[in-house]
């Protein structure tokens, strides 16, 4: 098991479940992540995609708010993409 691998609870990024936040303002962007949390099971794994470079702020703070759990960012030629684990029940 690789060091992403260990950090995401033995799952993989291609486990994850994709929330397409691309040209939204991030506040948009939690609304949208927060609909799509609702269904998914605890622990699940979730990327999000951002262009808005408030995204790097503003995701750690709403896990550690909220009880989810952030992982990570990644920035891709003004794609930011973030990594987070949804929250045990």
């Amino acid at each position: 098991m690789d060091a992403t691998q260990a950090a995401a609870g033995g799952k993989t990024i291609d486990d994850a479940v994709t929330v397409d936040n691309r040209g939204m303002l991030c506040a948009q962007g939690i609304m949208r992540l927060m609909r799509a949390l609702g269904p998914l099971a605890p622990g699940q794994l979730i990327r999000v995609l951002s262009t808005d470079p408030a995204a790097e702020h503003d995701y750690p703070a709403w896990c550690r708010n909220t009880g989810h759990t952030f992982l990570w960012h990644e920035r891709d030629a003004g794609l930011i993409v973030s990594l987070l684990r949804k929250r045990a029940a």
